[in-house]
């Protein structure tokens, strides 16, 4: 593919060209839009406002992209059936809580996660069918993801929970950087020095989500496990198939690669043995709490007053309560002063000090009933839909949009991370980003 040189262009003007060798025109993004939003990008774990902004920026930039370029891809195209395919579940969302925040008066503010996936669904809609980004400008752009894990475990690394967001939805938001990156840094193409930056940055990534003290995200290393085991799976069955006999004689190689890389890893792990220690004890932590409300001897006061007995109790009471008005739920003023009384009677000062039930789904189905039940589960469907479609989609947008399917479902079951504003940014930015970066013009061209 042939790329005419980028030009600064003012967001008021056209974006330059880009002729690939068919002939066909497409348009680039603004270079200096692209340096700012590089520039957001690698900022975002340090502040809510920043990665605020570049969500922010990529809808305005898709407004732009709407007004006044001309659309390049048909609709036929299987990147933008899949992208349409997530911007009708996000309004389905958004329309299904709606309702239900209309009928209970509830404060549209709440709406918030949903409103931002619906705008970011609909900037990244435009994005695809009128802009492209060159392999260079794509290679940027994977390069701010990485260095913004290297922020990331910078800042869990200073300040262990005391992230610039609460730590639970900071950890989230932090984990789809990293399914993002991590599908990248296994491209068949990516070589060299790249390959091994990107998967040291994506183990950066990791090493952030664990430091945070954040359980609810440490599902991250047995996503990064699971697509680690299946990609060398696949290599090897690939290579054996390809090779023949001629594939013993590289086994060698390979295998000391592997032994240095385990090495590595070993002597990172104790050195900085925070690494591990502080996630192994969060997790003992857990295991005893919950081990102590099964407990018959010790009172009900007293196990249900720490963070994981407070949670098992409220949810097993909430269940009761959700049973009694499953349509339409009971509306978020009323989930408040329940919780409030449930805190009183229990004897929790945990629980009194909650407005939420601590986890997504339950709050909204309690919110929302199974408006907000469907609501919920259509974002997850789609999301599920796109990354099962092998045959549809583009690989590398379907195990990213897996990955942050799986930290979105597994973070937010045992926290209520739609009640804030850095988790619905950052998940709308990673979804924008995973099919800004799957485009391939050689092959559509």
């Amino acid at each position: 593919m042939l790329l005419t040189p980028l030009q600064d262009t003012a967001i008021n003007s056209t974006a330059p060209s880009i002729s690939t060798q068919t002939g066909e025109l497409r348009h680039a993004w603004p270079k200096w839009l692209l340096l700012v939003l590089l520039a957001l990008l690698i900022a975002a774990p340090a502040s809510t406002k920043v990665a605020g902004a570049a969500w922010l920026l990529i809808g305005l930039i898709g407004l732009w992209a709407a007004l006044r370029i001309p659309v390049v891809r048909s609709a036929n195209r299987s990147l933008v059936q899949s992208i349409l395919v997530w911007l009708s579940a996000c309004f389905l969302a958004f329309a299904l809580q709606a309702v239900a925040t209309y009928y209970w008066a509830d404060p549209w503010g709440d709406r918030h996660v949903e409103v931002r996936l619906l705008l970011g669904a609909a900037a990244t809609f435009a994005l695809v069918r009128r802009l492209c980004l060159s392999p260079q400008e794509k290679t940027w752009l994977t390069h701010a993801l990485a260095m913004a894990c290297w922020v990331a475990l910078g800042i869990s690394y200073v300040y262990g929970r005391g992230t610039p967001s609460n730590a639970i939805p900071w950890a989230a938001g932090v984990s789809f950087f990293v399914c993002i990156l991590l599908p990248l840094s296994m491209q068949s193409h990516t070589t060299g020095w790249r390959r091994g930056a990107w998967s040291l940055s994506v183990l950066a990534g990791v090493a952030a989500v664990l430091l945070s003290q954040s359980r609810g995200s440490y599902g991250l290393v047995l996503w990064l496990i699971l697509f680690v085991g299946i990609a060398a799976v696949k290599q090897l069955i690939w290579r054996r198939r390809s090779t023949g006999k001629e594939w013993a004689k590289g086994s060698t190689p390979r295998l000391g690669k592997a032994v240095i890389a385990v090495a590595l890893l070993a002597l990172v792990l104790v050195n900085f043995p925070r690494i591990h220690q502080e996630p192994l004890a969060r997790v003992q932590q857990a295991w005893h709490e919950i081990k102590e409300i099964s407990a018959p001897s010790l009172p009900q006061a007293q196990a249900i007053n720490t963070s994981v007995g407070a949670r098992l109790y409220m949810w097993r009471m909430a269940l009761k309560e959700i049973g009694e008005a499953p349509l339409l739920g009971h509306g978020s003023k009323a989930r408040i002063a329940w919780i409030h009384r449930l805190g009183e009677s229990s004897g929790s000062d945990g629980i009194k000090s909650l407005d939420h039930l601590h986890s997504d789904l339950l709050t909204t189905v309690f919110d929302h009933g199974l408006l907000g039940l469907l609501s919920y589960l259509s974002l997850g469907v789609a999301l599920a839909w796109i990354a099962l479609r092998r045959n549809l989609y583009d690989t590398r947008l379907r195990w990213s949009v897996a990955g942050v399917l799986w930290m979105h479902l597994s973070s937010g079951f045992t926290n209520t991370n739609f009640g804030h504003n850095y988790y619905g940014v950052m998940l709308a930015l990673s979804l924008a980003l995973a099919w800004i970066l799957s485009t391939d013009e050689t092959k559509e061209a």
